[in-house]
């Protein structure tokens, strides 16, 4: 599938749920804030801002694979924090940092043994790994339905069998990996976070921005705002999506990147 870029105006506004998810594992973040963090995937940069704070003899690089999504994070955070556009799926670089910190991310990366070689390569020997991401589950009931309205016409022509482009870890799965790419002391569960919208605005705007842009960029725009009136119609009245999260701890061991 064509890679289908953010629009990194429309998810700074809508990211309420991301930024919520985020502060939460960020809360469980011991710092003592002279430390190096790399945000992995800061996306727009709203994360980013709350790391900051609670570095003030430290810094921060942010990694994301989407320049407009940096070039929004660059207007929110002027010159305080350094932004590079990379693919976490295939890091090169050693930064020598004390955290990774990530969240609502590595979801959207399909080899995860690539990805956590990657982030060790970021991480000093002791270096964290503390980060969140989508798992096991996940929208599972959502993209049931939006994939039932896909299949049927005049959808299908566009976007029959379309598969999400994510994958969902299972927590299982992904200790082994941790430990084959140089960390110890993981530790890796599901979360349960449904996540309710106010109003089918809220809802449409978000589902459009985040969960179905690839399905969108599939659809003419006509058709793609017919078939976002059907999903919206057959999520009412609750206007929720069945988020599962997936939690990743784990601590760098061994010597840096060769």
């Amino acid at each position: 599938m064509a890679t289908v870029d953010w629009n990194a105006d429309s998810y700074h506004k809508v990211s309420e749920p991301q930024l919520r998810w985020g502060l939460e594992v960020m809360s469980n973040l011991q710092l003592n804030g002279d430390e190096h963090v790399v945000d992995a995937g800061c996306g727009t940069g709203r994360l980013t801002a709350h790391l900051l704070q609670r570095l003030p003899r430290g810094r921060v690089t942010g990694l994301d694979v989407s320049e407009p999504m940096l070039e929004k994070a660059r207007a929110e955070l002027g010159p305080n924090v350094a932004l590079h556009a990379v693919d976490l799926g295939s890091l090169t670089v050693a930064l020598d940092a004390d955290v990774v910190f990530s969240t609502a991310t590595f979801h959207w990366i399909p080899d995860h043994d690539a990805l956590f070689k990657g982030l060790a390569g970021l991480l000093k020997p002791g270096g964290r790994l503390h980060a969140q991401c989508g798992g096991l589950g996940n929208l599972q009931g959502f993209l049931r339905l939006a994939s039932e309205i896909a299949n049927t016409a005049p959808y299908s022509e566009f976007v029959g069998g379309f598969a999400y482009p994510t994958y969902f870890a299972d927590p299982k799965d992904e200790l082994p990996r941790l430990a084959a790419a140089g960390f110890v002391d993981a530790k890796a569960w599901l979360k349960d976070a449904p996540t309710p919208f106010k109003t089918a605005d809220d809802f449409r705007a978000f589902v459009s921005t985040v969960v179905l842009r690839h399905a969108l960029a599939l659809l003419p725009h006509d058709l793609g705002q017919r078939f976002l009136d059907e999903v919206v119609q057959h999520s009412a009245p609750a206007f929720s999506l069945d988020y599962v999260r997936l939690e990743l701890r784990a601590t760098r061991s061994g010597p840096g990147r060769e």
